[in-house]
């Protein structure tokens, strides 16, 4: 499977490569970016032990610097018999969205948790939306269980929400680059797990990528199968290996290390990678030399940021 999903990459990275020159991409910093709205539902088998918990959250966010937004987070989680396991708020510390995605962080001021044996108060969260419209969609990373939370960072938005929902907005001044009309097609795999490709970039835009990834139905994320490359700034070689894929819809959050590269450096350090497959197809990424060196963990990352004129992201889950 790895192979020949990364066969189809190269082959539209190809097809690609003969558009026309790409427009800029640019977000307007001095607009708002927000985040509001409340919804929740009922956690999966894929939460034990919390299967049948009813789960509900509000977010009221905004920025104009990502890194300094003003707003709160609620998160109530109960039992199906409506008992309390754990209720906390507080206020939000780093906030990212660019169209229909948002990555807020933010810090418990206050909570109560009978059901759950731990602290919680001053502890960091973090959480990932997508405004879906008739299907939202949320994720999260709990600091008190653990969880590596950092600025601007966040997992999937895997859990789809039946009651309620968000509304994201972004400071972009411009939809997205033109497109030179180059789609990206994959059939889903035969196992029916989740797979991811991309193909993007050319001349004039900070970075040429191509993704191959799948994960076995049923299998850890950990346990992905799949492949990056990229060019940045048109100079650099880099390629490696996946060590995590997370999907929530048409955002996939995949976490790697780099095996080869014309930077000798480079090699050995990790990368992460946000992709959105949607009417704007959009790119995301931190590495590991930069400097300061981007904290990276499994299967978390950015928000979906750059969009080029090239090629495209497909998300199937």
């Amino acid at each position: 499977m790895r192979s020949l999903l990364w066969v189809v990459v190269l082959s539209l990275l190809g097809v690609a490569g003969t558009a026309s020159p790409s427009l800029a991409v640019s977000n307007n910093l001095a607009g708002e970016m927000s985040v509001t709205g409340a919804g929740g539902g009922t956690l999966g088998p894929e939460w034990r032990p919390f299967e049948g918990d009813p789960v509900r959250f509000e977010i009221d966010g905004r920025a104009t610097d990502p890194l300094h937004p003003s707003g709160s987070f609620h998160v109530v989680h109960r039992k199906p018999d409506g008992r309390l396991l754990a209720e906390f708020s507080g206020r939000l510390t780093s906030l990212k969205a660019v169209d229909e995605v948002a990555v807020a962080t933010g810090v418990i001021e206050v909570a109560d948790h009978p059901g759950l044996e731990l602290a919680m108060v001053g502890k960091p969260v973090s959480f990932t939306v997508y405004d879906g419209g008739s299907q939202d969609r949320i994720g999260w990373m709990w600091g008190f269980f653990g969880a590596p939370v950092d600025p601007l960072q966040g997992t999937a938005p895997g859990f789809v929400l039946t009651d309620g929902g968000f509304r994201v907005d972004d400071a972009a001044d411009s939809p997205g680059p033109g497109r030179d009309g180059t789609t990206v097609s994959l059939q889903a795999a035969a196992d029916g797990g989740t797979t991811v490709a991309a193909a993007t970039g050319g001349p004039g835009e900070p970075m040429r990528f191509e993704l191959a990834a799948h994960v076995p139905r049923g299998s850890d994320p950990t346990q992905v199968r799949g492949r990056f490359r990229f060019v940045e700034a048109g100079t650099t070689e880099v390629e490696g290996k996946l060590t995590c894929l997370a999907t929530g819809g048409p955002v996939a959050m995949t976490t790697g290390i780099v095996t080869g590269s014309t930077d000798p450096a480079r090699i050995g350090k990790p990368v992460s990678f946000a992709l959105k497959d949607g009417a704007i197809d959009r790119v995301g990424w931190l590495w590991g030399w930069s400097d300061p060196p981007a904290p990276i963990a499994d299967c978390r990352s950015t928000v979906p940021f750059h969009a080029s004129r090239w090629g495209g992201v497909v998300v199937r889950s």
